[in-house]
């Protein structure tokens, strides 16, 4: 596809960010609106997380397949399709008469969605001239990284203010709007097709696969995980599904997912770092926020603001980051990304109960200064030994993992969150006795309260639940700065080829 420059650059570049930018928001923005979407629907809140994880079932079963997709369909075409429907099913979320039609339109919903991320960004490399794709993969880059950070604060605006369904219907003008400029602009740039049979196999095992892991995900904690056997069951399901589909991919001529990808070494390499870091990235979004309005009485709103911070950095600085890729190469900018988030996480560590509202901002601003050499010198670094006519796939596989990862990740931390809460729990109680000096000091503060007797008991165990809530987030952030540690051991396997035909990022020879 040729370069496009000028005022028609900056115009498709807009709509394909605002494409990335919807879907991004969309993904996040419900998260907050489960209370009010449940007592609208009379459902349970635990029936109501549904809605996120049909949409993510959805589109991880989409995303992996953008490649196939777009070489039976067409880039610009694919794109554009996937954007209207988007926009379609967004209209029937915010219109459904009852809790399961909701439900189906958030799968559709995120299914339609699943190419819409890989192709803004596939498309986005392909019409910006080679000396300007480090910038706009910036560009690209601040607008995934800020989205999920505005998503909880404009759903719980938008739900308490007015109501949930404009949290959908906010789509439809974007969605709309960005189709046409799209199509408009690119309609006579379309890629390259192939009729390529359908891997009906492969397609079968991958929503299996998905489908019973993300359930496994979502519901592990509340059903105990592997002491449930709807859980065991669906792990055996998820393991079995995922083996075929590998066994399969790697042998049949036309898959569905092109797994030999991961012969690119410095594409392994961003696969494996991105599996790692989104998921203890997407991990701590989700425990802080659930930390401050659970154990220490904060809003939805001001827990929105005390972690909103962390966009700061990224917003400023994420533009700027095309230049410093040119200088100083992936992995250097990578290994300062890892020590910044080690850093931020010990810094988290250290918090106590008396921690104020401008410590933990302040702990997230250091995380989005993190951010800024995190999302796109990876994206760099998995595009930059990829052939352009296998970018779709790549970028669809590496999406995929993406997806996904922010999925285990917030299990693997809420869980240990939860189970570490319930030792220092126990541990601290054991030293609450009858015999202790500063029990029973405490007790006497509370009787000068007028909380005596059972009363004074109850206000001792909310104490005590929030010192372990505490000490637990401690230790969650503890393992995550061990972890970036440890990453940069691995940094030399992302260094370049030499003499490589690759889409080498911020480079001439693209």
């Amino acid at each position: 596809m040729t370069p496009l420059s000028g005022f028609m650059r900056a115009v498709i570049t807009f709509a394909l960010s605002s494409a990335t930018f919807m879907f991004v928001l969309d993904y996040s923005i419900a998260n907050v609106s489960i209370p009010y979407i449940s007592g609208d629907m009379a459902v349970a809140v635990d029936q109501g997380t549904y809605v996120i994880t049909s949409f993510a079932v959805g589109n991880a079963i989409a995303l992996p397949i953008t490649g196939w997709l777009t070489k039976r369909i067409g880039a610009v075409k694919l794109i554009c399709v996937s954007l209207l429907l988007f926009t379609f099913f967004s209209w029937t979320c915010g219109s459904s008469p009852n809790f399961e039609c909701l439900v189906i339109s958030r799968f559709l919903q995120g299914l339609c969605s699943g190419p819409m991320v890989p192709l803004s960004q596939t498309l986005l490399m392909m019409i910006t001239p080679a000396e300007k794709k480090a910038s706009a993969l910036a560009l690209w880059s601040t607008i995934v990284i800020t989205a999920p950070i505005i998503g909880p604060i404009l759903g719980g605006w938008i739900s308490y203010d007015y109501r949930w369904p404009w949290i959908f219907y906010i789509n439809i003008p974007v969605g709309i709007i960005s189709a046409l400029i799209i199509w408009v602009i690119l309609k006579d740039r379309e890629t390259l097709r192939e009729k390529l049979p359908v891997d009906w196999v492969g397609l079968v095992l991958l929503a299996f696969g998905v489908t019973t892991l993300q359930l496994l995900l979502d519901k592990g904690e509340q059903y105990d995980w592997f002491n449930s056997h709807l859980i065991l069951t669906w792990g055996v399901i998820s393991v079995i599904s995922f083996t075929f589909l590998l066994i399969w991919s790697l042998t049949t001529k036309h898959p569905l997912i092109e797994l030999k990808l991961f012969k690119i070494r410095t594409f392994a390499v961003a696969v494996f770092y991105i599996a790692i870091m989104y998921g203890i990235y997407f991990g701590s979004v989700v425990l802080v926020p659930l930390w401050l309005q659970t154990s220490m009485n904060y809003t939805s709103i001001w827990a929105g603001l005390a972690v909103a911070p962390i966009g700061i950095a990224p917003f400023i600085m994420g533009p700027l980051m095309g230049r410093a890729i040119r200088k100083f190469g992936t992995t250097s900018l990578l290994g300062l990304c890892f020590i910044l988030f080690a850093i931020s996480c010990f810094y988290t560590a250290y918090f106590d109960t008396d921690v104020d509202f401008w410590h933990i901002g302040f702990s997230r601003f250091l995380l989005g200064c993190a951010l800024v050499f995190f999302i796109t010198p990876l994206f760099a670094l998995s595009l930059q030994d990829v052939p352009e006519n296998k970018l779709a796939s790549a970028t669809g596989i590496f999406h995929f993992v993406r997806a996904m990862v922010g999925g285990v990740g917030t299990s693997i931390f809420t869980t240990l969150w939860i189970r570490r809460s319930a030792f220092h729990h126990a541990r601290i109680g054991e030293n609450v006795t009858v015999f202790s000096p500063q029990t029973t000091s405490y007790l006497d503060q509370l009787k000068e309260l007028g909380l005596a007797g059972k009363k004074g008991l109850a206000q001792m165990n909310v104490a005590l639940t929030q010192q372990a809530d505490m000490l637990s987030i401690n230790d969650c952030f503890f393992l995550m700065g061990w972890v970036f540690l440890a990453l940069l051991f691995f940094l030399p396997l992302g260094r370049k080829k030499k003499n490589s035909s690759s889409v080498r990022i911020g480079h001439a020879d693209l």
